[in-house]
């Protein structure tokens, strides 16, 4: 299965001023956008979208992983992935907590 889109979450406070744009090469995709929730603000939203061509998640986990590293050490995250494939186990969910990464098949 092939990633067509990713959603890396992360809460607001923990986000330097000044994170620098990932390198969206080396992760594996074309189209990058930040947002901020804008209800609350307390919410970053890092969302990757039109994958190149030979884009795999192996290649992205271990692009996002140094990414990751910018922020405050044990800072929460969740990460949200959608693959090619539209059967039932292609969303996944990644999200670390009492230092271990999980992962979860949405819906």
């Amino acid at each position: 299965m092939n990633l067509t889109q990713v959603v890396l979450t992360v809460p607001s406070h923990m986000v330097p001023g000044g994170i620098p744009k990932p390198n969206l090469k080396q992760l594996g995709f074309n189209g990058y956008q930040r947002s901020v929730d804008v209800d609350t603000t307390t919410l970053t939203r890092f969302e990757f979208s039109r994958p190149t061509k030979h884009a795999t998640e192996t290649q992205f986990d271990e692009a996002i992983e140094q990414f990751i590293w910018l922020f405050a050490k044990g800072t929460p995250y969740v990460i949200d992935k959608i693959f090619a494939d539209n059967t039932p186990d292609s969303h996944h969910r990644y999200y670390y907590t009492n230092n271990q990464r999980v992962c979860e098949s949405i819906s």
